[in-house]
């Protein structure tokens, strides 16, 4: 495991107050977390500043488990709607690290 990653990791158990019995679960949504971030820059290996955008993918990941395949839920008058995929803050922000795919024209 790189430095930065194992840094980003000890970081999200931290943001997740992770008790022992989560140190899996989390560690799974993390290496989840990067397999997306991958496949949206089209690349091969992570660069040192694509794992914070990891870390921010896992937690939302984490923060959602109750509500997997939800878009929206009503409870006593409160709305709340679940952005799909990775959200526009941080998508916006892997834009920097994408590898553009080449298309033919004809």
């Amino acid at each position: 495991m790189s430095d930065e990653k194992g840094k980003q990791l000890d970081a999200l158990k931290r943001l997740t107050s992770e008790e022992d019995n989560d140190a899996a679960l989390i560690a799974d949504l993390y290496n989840d977390a990067i397999t997306e971030v991958l496949d949206y820059t089209n690349r091969d290996k992570m660069q040192d500043g694509m794992y914070v955008y990891a870390k921010k993918i896992a937690k939302v990941a984490f923060n959602q488990l109750d509500v997997e395949g939800e878009t929206a839920r009503t409870e006593g008058g409160v709305v709340q709607n679940f952005e799909l995929g990775i959200p526009t803050s941080i998508r916006s922000k892997l834009n920097r690290y994408r590898i553009a795919k080449v298309r033919s024209l004809y």
